[in-house]
């Protein structure tokens, strides 16, 4: 029996009457013998060469001589195609989970061969997702736009659940190329055109409240993050996917640090880690002690964060995910800067300054700007400090990031006024209180992260700040 590699090669160059002849021939049928009383000879024989196409009748008949499907003729599937490469996919994707990046591309680009020559165009697309899966987590996120853009095309024929995750990595990487807007919007059409469906599918509306949560957070709309958990936290109730519930809650602690309530922040980040250790999945483990040494670093406990960030970094670095490794080690050199270390602090930024220049990261390049900075300032060279500072601003300010901003125009400013440039401080301070303040405030307008399950949740406002690699 041909392996399913030979199987593929064969179907992508051989005609359907090639392929009924090869088949006769392998059973030591004669045409007569095919053809039996119910159609001519000379009938399968035109067949057989390519003179004659064959109807859907005849094409059925055919495929039940054979013990085939009528699809697996046509397309010259071998029987059981389509759910052993479902079950490569689904492992490789496990694989790829748990930080067997090789592995697991292999197995990606040879089912998306075989589904492209089998005309399994669902798995097709789920392939090509997997692909630029693989690539975001490798830091390519051109390569990732590219398998994203060839996976949307196909999506038509996708589940709901595949559909949404794509728009879920489209939006992620708008927001790294500091188009924060288009990141939004992309969610906000997706989870539109999903709730027009009778029955929703859960799994694919909490990958997209997930996905919008940190954009939201990072933009100064508080309260419309806010509504994105509580409609998430209804609809994780009736989800399926426990990948999906685990980042979910991830994000969801994302939210609940930034409005100052680190307690919720602490317990849905150790249910994330809970939900990703029983599956299985170290590196998204990893990204949660990531975030977890955020929130310790965030209550003033530094040394349990330099232990949760350097543990969540080596992990990460394990998985394979160098945007991991970038974002935890920036974590963790501000930590160590934070407890009077600024040439070790330092030391660490510049180890990752391969993986910084690979990135393309908008929001993670003005954080290390920022960063630099304020050792900088440690070391009480203030000129440096106001330069690197202004220059991180700016960057944030052009790419939308509020919160992220409206800390660094604090810092910005205390350097100025330092420095005896009192005017200069004052703008920035005056910068900053601007996108600490421009939250989303329009309480008529319907939201459109608000579940149909949501009653009216609370109108309070709420403060801001930074929260940055959780997406």
């Amino acid at each position: 029996m041909m392996t399913y590699r030979e199987a593929m090669e064969s179907a992508a160059g051989e005609a359907l009457g090639a392929r009924v002849r090869r088949l006769r021939r392998a059973r030591g049928w004669t045409q007569r013998d095919l053809a039996g009383a119910r159609y001519d000879r000379g009938f399968l024989a035109k067949v057989e060469t390519g003179a004659r196409p064959a109807s859907d009748e005849l094409l059925d008949y055919l495929a039940g001589r054979f013990g085939l499907t009528a699809d697996e003729l046509r397309y010259g599937r071998p029987p059981g195609a389509t759910e052993s490469l479902e079950a490569q996919l689904t492992s490789a994707d496990i694989a790829l989970a748990r930080g067997e990046a090789p592995q697991a591309e292999a197995v990606f680009t040879t089912v998306r061969d075989a589904a492209a020559a089998y005309r399994l165009t669902a798995l097709e697309c789920r392939a090509w997702f997997c692909l630029g899966e693989l690539r975001w987590q490798n830091s390519d996120l051109t390569g990732a736009a590219e398998c994203l853009e060839h996976a949307r095309a196909l999506a038509d024929a996708a589940p709901p659940w595949l559909r949404a995750v794509i728009v879920n990595r489209q939006s992620g990487l708008a927001y790294h190329r500091g188009d924060t807007g288009t990141a939004v919007a992309l969610i906000e059409a997706a989870l539109t055109e999903l709730r027009t469906t009778p029955d929703v599918d859960p799994d694919a509306e909490l990958a997209l409240l997930s996905a919008v949560i940190h954009p939201l957070v990072e933009t100064g709309g508080l309260r419309r993050a806010r509504r994105a958990v509580q409609a998430g936290e209804l609809v994780a109730a009736r989800a399926t996917r426990p990948d999906f519930i685990a980042r979910f809650h991830r994000q969801a602690g994302q939210l609940w640090q930034a409005v100052g309530e680190p307690d919720r922040a602490d317990a849905a980040l150790a249910e994330a880690l809970r939900l990703f250790t029983g599956l299985g999945f170290t590196r998204d483990a990893a990204r949660c002690r990531w975030a977890r040494g955020f929130v310790l670093r965030r209550l003033g406990r530094l040394e349990q964060a330099r232990l949760e960030l350097t543990a969540a970094r080596d992990g990460l670095a394990a998985a394979g995910s160098p945007e991991g490794v970038l974002g935890a080690t920036i974590e963790l050199a501000d930590v160590r800067r934070r407890q009077g270390a600024p040439d070790e602090a330092e030391a660490l930024v510049d180890a990752v300054g391969p993986l910084l220049a690979r990135s393309g990261q908008v929001e993670t390049r003005a954080e290390v700007t920022r960063l630099r900075g304020l050792i900088a300032r440690a070391r009480e060279d203030l000129d440096a400090a106001a330069a690197l500072l202004a220059e991180a601003a700016a960057e944030q300010e052009r790419a939308g990031l509020r919160g992220a901003l409206a800390s660094t125009s604090l810092h910005l400013g205390d350097t100025l006024r330092a420095l005896g440039r009192v005017a200069d401080a004052a703008l920035a301070y005056r910068r900053g209180v601007r996108a600490a303040a421009d939250f989303d405030h329009r309480p008529g307008d319907r939201n459109p992260y608000e579940s149909r399950y949501v009653s009216d949740p609370d109108d309070e406002t709420l403060g801001i700040q930074g929260f940055a690699g959780l997406r």
